[in-house]
């Protein structure tokens, strides 16, 4: 597989440019290609925003421009009205400790501030920061007098752990929408059938060719194998738990697994628990005996390398535990994760022997590798450690999970490699529903809508776009609709 540039994708989703055609000014987060002054950034600001508003992410240690070091006492509420991102947060400043009380505005490069024409908006004046992922200075005058300037890239690159992906920007607050019927419902209740449903199409490519220029960066730094290793673990992981799967992904690459597992899945399980910190330190005497030779078995292969992972293990509270469903333990998703990447063929490998050319029969194999995975060990027919076993199977990996990884990571994995996916969108299994999906669907076509018109993968993740491009930043409780305003252009200019 060779990867492929950003400026490439329109022609793996050729779909994507007629969502991007909507509107009359460039869509937010679009991958753009490298010029001398640029650096790609394929994010959303608000990916930022949850960076600064979240203290469990944020840098611990902050450096302005002027190599002050900053410390975040609050980082200010998050506004949900017109004006900067954040209001009233309280700064520490300097080896000096001076207090600074203020907004806080986010961008992804300084130029935005400029761009963006918030110098000539008096909302702006209290703005005390301007946070950007891009380090660079604005010249004097153009920011609030003494504003500091705060570049997050070299921090955030610093901790191993971090990555953008992990982060749920739909758990942060945004704004309410009123009660239906909706701007956006009536607009497009004026559209014909085909029209909603090209909408959603091709909104959903714009999405898969986002997270494909994504997965192109990240093969670039990483390989494809360490690439398509992590972001499957991420997707292992689920909402609570990406974060640390990701960390535990980096601490043992996939060549390291690979070679230390020496093609034994139940090695390689024993490694992955023992690196994450969740191999128990002995058999509970309460546990059925078949699960306590299933441990002993684990510990005869950790025991040899512990000391050598001794520094590499993550921490205890690297993990969300409470309140995860026992279907949906770590202990479980790493038997599937060793199944996956320890033993037998590389996943790369077997997917480029599928044939995308015959999607029916390439959706079948390629879910296959994930739903078999771990169906046949220890946990195929247990839930926990210490229950019994189950009297039927239970899956590892349901086939829910299964297409979100097959949306989420194999397809934009495949079109970075330079595979042609177009055959396979139209055939995307959908994913579990949930309250983003539904909130958006009743949006768009209100309450008596046939949800038969979103039961694809790819239209559910053409709500997913419309919901992170028009809903999820909305300042105005829908009295100034971007996608009303964008329908009515291209109405006009039909």
């Amino acid at each position: 597989m060779g990867a492929v540039g950003s400026v490439q994708l329109d022609g793996v989703f050729p779909g994507a440019a007629r969502y991007r055609e909507l509107g009359t000014v460039p869509w937010p987060g679009g991958v753009r290609e490298r010029g001398a002054d640029w650096e790609t950034f394929p994010y959303r600001e608000r990916h930022l925003q949850c960076v600064w508003a979240d203290e469990s992410i944020r840098p611990a240690r902050l450096v302005s421009a002027a190599g002050e070091e900053v410390t975040v006492c609050s980082p200010g509420e998050w506004n949900l009205e017109a004006g900067p991102d954040f209001l009233g947060a309280v700064l520490v400043v300097g080896s000096g400790r001076r207090h600074i009380t203020g907004d806080v505005e986010v961008h992804v490069r300084p130029g935005d501030w400029t761009s963006h024409e918030h110098g000539a908006d008096p909302r702006y004046s209290g703005v005390v920061a301007h946070v950007t992922y891009i380090p660079g200075r604005l010249p004097d005058g153009a920011l609030p007098a003494g504003t500091l300037e705060i570049p997050l890239r070299d921090a955030l690159r610093s901790d191993p752990s971090f990555g953008f992906g992990d982060i749920d920007i739909t758990s942060y607050p945004y704004a309410a929408l009123p009660a239906t019927p909706r701007p956006c419902e009536s607009a497009l209740a004026q559209r014909s059938q085909d029209f909603r449903e090209e909408l959603l199409d091709s909104a959903g490519e714009e999405r898969l060719r986002l997270k494909t220029g994504r997965m192109v960066e990240s093969i670039r730094e990483r390989g494809e194998d360490q690439a398509f290793y992590e972001e499957t673990m991420c997707a292992l992981g689920y909402k609570h738990n990406r974060g640390a799967f990701r960390r535990l992904a980096r601490a043992l690459p996939f060549d390291v697994l690979r070679e230390e597992a020496e093609g034994n899945k139940e090695h390689g399980y024993s490694l992955l628990l023992g690196v994450a910190g969740l191999l128990p330190s002995s058999p509970s005497a309460s546990w059925p005996e078949e699960t306590r030779r299933f441990v002993r078995r684990l510990w005869d292969c950790w025991w040899r390398q512990e000391s050598r992972w001794e520094s590499q293990r993550l921490p205890a509270d690297a993990w969300r535990l409470a309140g995860v469903r026992p279907q949906n333990h770590p202990r479980r998703r790493l038997a599937a994760a060793a199944a996956l990447f320890a033993g037998g063929k590389a996943p790369v490998e077997r997917l480029a022997e599928l044939d995308v050319g015959s999607p029916g029969t390439w959706f079948e194999r390629a879910g296959e590798m994930f739903t078999d995975a771990g169906r046949s060990g220890f946990w195929g027919r247990h839930l926990g450690l210490s229950s019994g076993r189950t009297e039927s199977d239970v899956a590892v990996v349901g086939k829910r999970r299964a297409a979100a990884i097959l949306s989420n990571v194999v397809i934009p994995f495949l079109a970075a490699a330079g595979v042609p996916v177009e055959p396979l969108l139209r055939r995307l299994p959908p994913e579990q529903d949930n309250s983003v999906l539904r909130r958006t669907a009743f949006a768009l076509f209100g309450h008596d809508h046939n949800t038969a018109m979103y039961e694809s993968g790819l239209r559910q993740q053409g709500l997913l776009q419309v919901f992170h491009d028009f809903c999820l930043p909305d300042r105005s409780g829908c009295a100034d609709c971007a996608l009303v305003r964008a329908l009515d252009d291209t109405r006009e200019r039909s």
